[in-house]
């Protein structure tokens, strides 16, 4: 009874587990080789025909080119922003310091449906605060439909991914600056290096490991986003701001087709994957370094 006693304690997270994870996973594969349909029932086997029908859409491959932009953009300013706070946290400037890494992070602690529905109000045409200070300063001489135009709706949203993504990366860029020997920027001031020179040749050298994990972590994140795209543009004007996780919906619960959704799901999941892998291998390879 003792040797059973913690495997019956682990019971009810193995349960909840499978029905929570598992079982949707197993079921969504299941009906991404099937015809089910919302409004037509379910049908038979029909293959790979979803996966056929997903690959040859256009707004699959608009989507894969928005959602790859709508990642890789975001990350990369997010780690370049995150790295300039963080570098200016580390400089320890007594109570401002404190100061400052509380207003930095507060991004970071808002959902992203709450950070959505802020960035939608602050980008409205009509009322919005962004608009009306543009107007002020004179930098512009009318009202812009940021979200509601094809050639901004998707750079919007990228501005509100890296403003919530900026601060866990600056987070670890601080702990990363902490962790590097004082000694290495003493012998370099000896050698008489100059400030950017210690900066190219010291700090971003140990930060290597830090950026790479950010990098991974920051696309992952970004390709499995759904709720800041949703909540801002729900994937327009007419899908220029179409992300991969937002056209799972629309596939399964706006045209009804669950088999095609579930098919279009499980390609994100395999991207997803591919991209857990690396990260695993990374972080590993970090560790036994």
């Amino acid at each position: 009874m003792k040797r059973a006693t913690p495997y019956l304690l682990l019971l009810p997270a193995l349960l909840c587990t499978v029905f929570v994870l598992v079982y949707p996973l197993l079921q969504n594969l299941y009906n991404s080789f099937h015809q089910v349909s919302l409004n037509r029932g379910s049908g038979g086997w029909i293959g790979f025909a979803n996966y056929a029908k997903v690959f040859h859409d256009r707004t699959f491959w608009l989507a894969f080119w928005n959602t790859t932009a709508y990642a890789t953009i975001g990350t990369l300013m997010a780690l370049l922003i995150g790295l300039a706070f963080a570098l200016l946290l580390n400089m320890k400037l007594g109570r401002i310091s404190g100061v400052m890494n509380i207003i930095f992070t507060i991004p970071w602690v808002i959902s992203p449906v709450v950070a959505g529905f802020a960035w939608k109000w602050l980008l409205n045409d009509n009322f919005g605060i962004v608009n009306y200070w543009l107007l002020k300063l004179g930098i512009i001489g009318e009202q812009i439909t940021w979200l509601g135009d094809p050639a901004t709706a998707l750079i919007c949203v990228t501005l509100a991914r890296l403003w919530q993504f900026y601060p866990f990366a600056m987070v670890m860029f601080l702990a990363g600056l902490q962790a590097i020997p004082d000694e290495q920027y003493e012998a370099a001031s000896v050698d008489g290096a100059s400030t950017w020179r210690q900066f190219f040749a010291i700090t971003l050298p140990n930060l290597k490991s830090v950026s790479a994990v950010l990098l991974l972590l920051g696309m992952i994140w970004s390709f499995n986003d759904f709720n800041m795209v949703f909540v801002m543009t729900r994937g327009g004007p007419i899908d220029a701001s179409m992300v991969l996780p937002v056209l799972v919906r629309e596939f399964s619960f706006v045209q009804f087709d669950l088999g095609k959704g579930s098919a279009l799901s499980v390609v994100v999941f395999g991207l997803l994957a591919g991209l857990s892998i690396l990260y695993l291998k990374l972080v590993s390879r970090e560790e036994a370094e």
